[in-house]
């Protein structure tokens, strides 16, 4: 069972290779609307016909945004009450368990600081922390309009990461607010998706949550550098993935495993590695 939850943690969580406990907690504000997209993908370029899903949360506060996965959310809020790690390993262990694998691991925090984006993600030694302009993006308002998901919403394009991206925004939601990096239309977006439909995010659901529920991050010593070093990091560690996984203590059938999965990731949502 210690070599299996090595697999996973080595493969797909790299930053728990050193974790520890008890980290504080930030809390920037409450949490006024949560809303749910559907995230449809297609991480291996080369397989057209295997495309996953996800489903993504945007929590959306006054002043500030958070956009996670919902298994990271999940597997967030319980490795924060865990001590040790002879319970997480009873977690992974566990047939009841709600520690789901999250292919996405990244956070972004929209307005936090003021003007800015902030995106927390993981590589190989450890989480990254990267700042952003908020306004990133150049949108082109068409004129079209339709309905989607009960809403009239219009339609706009932009470019982002090496992609030609078409967004549909709700007027009637008025939140200049959307997944991912995705933000600045007068209206929430509710559909957006490349042209190439690789990454396509639909809406599912918005309503007010508990109040208790905060926009918030564990404050772990990130690195923290620019997108660019970043994504130098990521591509290091997919490039070192079997001497890596040796380390670790896999053997010669784990560490192939590890390096075809690794292989099959070759389709990231932002193309454009500088």
């Amino acid at each position: 069972m210690r070599m299996l939850t090595l697999l996973i943690v080595v493969i797909f969580f790299p930053i728990l290779v050193n974790a520890q406990f008890n980290y504080p907690i930030k809390k920037i504000e409450s949490t006024d609307y949560l809303i749910t997209y559907s995230l449809k993908y297609q991480s291996d370029s080369l397989n057209p016909n295997f495309i996953e899903q996800q489903e993504m949360l945007l929590f959306l506060g006054r002043n500030v945004s958070k956009f996670v996965s919902e298994n990271f959310y999940i597997r967030d809020t319980v490795v924060r009450k865990l001590r040790s790690w002879t319970e997480f390993d009873a977690v992974i262990a566990s047939p009841k368990s709600q520690v789901s694998r999250s292919v996405f691991r990244y956070q972004v925090f929209k307005n936090y600081p003021r003007g800015e984006l902030t995106c927390i993600d993981y590589a190989a030694d450890g989480g990254f922390l990267y700042l952003e302009r908020l306004n990133l993006l150049d949108w082109k308002l068409t004129g079209d309009s339709a309905t989607l998901y009960g809403y009239k919403v219009q339609k706009a394009t932009t470019n982002f990461g090496g992609r030609s991206w078409t967004a549909w925004f709700a007027p009637d939601l008025p939140f200049n607010d959307g997944p991912y990096k995705f933000s600045g239309l007068p209206g929430l977006i509710v559909k957006i998706s490349d042209s190439r439909n690789h990454y396509v995010f639909e809406f599912i659901s918005i309503k007010k949550p508990n109040k208790n529920l905060m926009i918030d991050y564990v404050e772990k010593d990130y690195i923290k550098a620019t997108k660019q070093d970043f994504f130098r990091a990521e591509d290091a560690f997919r490039e070192d993935i079997i001497n890596r996984a040796k380390a670790a203590g896999l053997n010669d059938e784990l560490q192939q495993r590890a390096a075809r999965n690794m292989a099959k990731k070759n389709n990231p949502i932002e193309l454009e590695r500088k």
